[in-house]
């Protein structure tokens, strides 16, 4: 009996597919890839939408402020007739700085900006110098007959306006805010008081 032929390895046909030429690594592959990756990436860059402010729900600050005269028997204020693009975004009443029961309101503007209209009675020094964002006096202004001290923040970002309690019973009121003074002047303008919920 004769011993079986053996064939070299070189002279077997193989099945195996050849490798890709792209996949050998070659640096114009990869650059290729790059590019192909960097497209994908700036694709999806430009199709995914981008938030540039965010949008706060109006507040129901007539309602808020008619609820908590009749709760507590104190007169409070808010603007009337302003015109459109003045929006309230938040109504609360609760202690405020020192624990000063103190109703907030803060409007959006038209232009952008916001304006905080705080009220209080029985309010002390430490609740006004907070409110005004501890700004210093800048003298007084006028505004639809109604005297008011004006407080400048430090950073000059900041203008306030201050109508202090005239007695024992009544309110300190502070309108301040990243608003132009043209608008804070507006707005402060329109003040009338808000009658209690029936």
């Amino acid at each position: 009996m004769t011993a079986p032929e053996t064939v070299p390895p070189s002279d077997v046909p193989s099945d195996a597919p050849r490798p890709s030429r792209y996949s050998m690594g070659s640096l114009p592959n990869m650059l290729r890839s790059l590019l192909f990756i960097g497209l994908l990436v700036a694709a999806l860059v430009a199709i995914v939408p981008r938030i540039s402010e965010v949008q706060r729900p109006a507040v129901d600050a007539v309602g808020k402020a008619r609820a908590t005269v009749a709760e507590t028997g104190r007169s409070l204020e808010l603007p009337q007739g302003l015109g459109a693009g003045w929006v309230p975004t938040v109504a609360t009443y609760g202690p405020g700085t020192e624990n000063v029961p103190t109703f907030t309101t803060v409007w959006q503007t038209p232009a952008g900006g916001d304006i905080a209209l705080k009220e209080a009675a029985d309010a002390t020094d430490g609740w006004v110098a907070r409110s005004v964002n501890d700004g210093t006096r800048d003298g007084s202004v006028t505004v639809a007959g109604r005297t008011f001290e004006r407080y400048v923040a430090r950073s000059g970002s900041q203008v306030s306006y201050v109508e202090p309690a005239a007695g024992a019973d009544d309110t300190t009121l502070v309108a301040s805010g990243t608003a132009a003074e043209d608008e804070l002047k507006a707005f402060v303008a329109a003040l009338r008081e808000v009658p209690p919920a029936p």
